[in-house]
């Protein structure tokens, strides 16, 4: 009898450790899928191509601009719109109408024409609301008072304390790249005859001195 009752007792604690193994794998997996990005569209940078990876993108200069210090102006109201459903998750709440700065484009002050002739011919409310949810929300961002050391666009803080996203722009306005929290996201434009197109992103994440623990990076776009 008392066999018996070891072989049971036995065979429920395999049992229990067996179980305890299987949701302890689980939660492991299940986080590391959470801390990273989405591996469907990003590729972890491998640790022998850090080095080039870094130099390729000027990491230098991009770091010396986000461990500087940004006194920040009045806040401006400009148009939110959000990236398509296709596009990459980036980190934070990041817009892809902020891809490119333009003051006329982007300040709410700034009626649309199309929405201004619209809105005269019909005078409509439907029809403005339409619209006005074409062109997406409506968010405050801060303007840095001095431009960015050696990459000499606008220095923008979109949100506050934790949330809050610094994005850094090229003189003629195309995202360099922007930090939220302990990450960096760094945009690669590739030049056209007449334009810039987003060719691919990078991701960091950074040390308490920001320089990069780890690397993602995509060529993968739909914006």
């Amino acid at each position: 009898m008392n066999k018996i009752l070891c072989k049971v007792f036995f065979h429920l604690t395999d049992v229990r450790l067996t179980v305890y193994l299987f949701v302890f794998a689980f939660f492991q997996l299940f986080f590391v899928l959470i801390a990273t990005p989405n591996e469907n569209l990003f590729q972890e940078i491998p640790k022998k191509k850090m080095v080039s990876k870094l130099k390729g993108l000027a990491f230098a200069t991009i770091r010396t601009s986000i461990i500087k210090s940004y006194s920040f102006t009045e806040p401006k109201e400009i148009r939110y719109v959000p990236c398509q459903t296709g596009f990459l998750s980036l980190p934070g709440d990041f817009p892809c109408s902020l891809l490119t700065w333009d003051d006329e484009a982007v300040f709410v002050d700034n009626k649309n024409s199309a929405f201004d002739s619209a809105n005269t011919e019909t005078e409509s409310p439907d029809l403005e609301q339409n619209i006005e949810d074409a062109l997406g929300g409506v968010v405050t961002v801060h303007f840095s008072k001095v431009k960015s050391p050696n990459i000499g666009g606008e220095v923008l803080r979109l949100g506050e304390d934790e949330d809050k996203l610094i994005l850094f722009y090229e003189k003629e306005g195309h995202l360099s790249h922007y930090t939220f929290q302990n990450q960096v996201v760094i945009f690669r434009w590739k030049s056209f005859e007449t334009a810039k197109k987003l060719d691919g992103v990078t991701i960091f994440k950074l040390d308490g001195n920001s320089f990069p623990l780890v690397g993602w990076e995509s060529s993968r776009l739909n914006p």
